[in-house]
């Protein structure tokens, strides 16, 4: 990923993520709706691990994070729970999966800020 975040695919799964879950509320097509939800847990998986071995390096440009990291403290948790208040059997794994990814996240946002905290108390 070379210290850059794939804010596209991002956006892209975000997109999806939302069209799957009003999909959802019209009692759409599961399998449509299914098909969102993984391809979003993919793009997610793979901005995850990017951004676990983009900040493992030893010079990272951590500004590259800021922005995403401070944006994604609003929205981590907000999708966090509106994919846990979900009940469907169809599409339990893939929903687990998904906001399993959004934890993950939220969890390096978290470490993230609070190390960025540091940063500027010591300045």
């Amino acid at each position: 990923m070379n210290g850059e975040i794939d804010l596209e695919s991002y956006t892209i799964s975000l997109i999806r993520i939302n069209t799957a879950l009003q999909k959802l509320e019209d009692n759409q097509e599961i399998s449509e709706i299914k098909t969102l939800f993984e391809e979003s847990f993919d793009d997610l998986e793979k901005i995850y691990q990017d951004t676990v071995n983009d900040l493992n390096q030893e010079e990272v440009n951590l500004n590259e994070y800021y922005l995403f990291f401070q944006n994604g403290k609003q929205m981590f948790p907000q999708y966090i729970e509106v994919l846990d208040s979900i009940e469907n059997n169809a599409l339990e794994d893939v929903l687990g999966k998904l906001t399993n990814v959004f934890r993950n996240l939220d969890k390096i946002a978290d470490a993230f800020n609070q190390e960025k905290e540091n940063e500027i108390r010591s300045e």
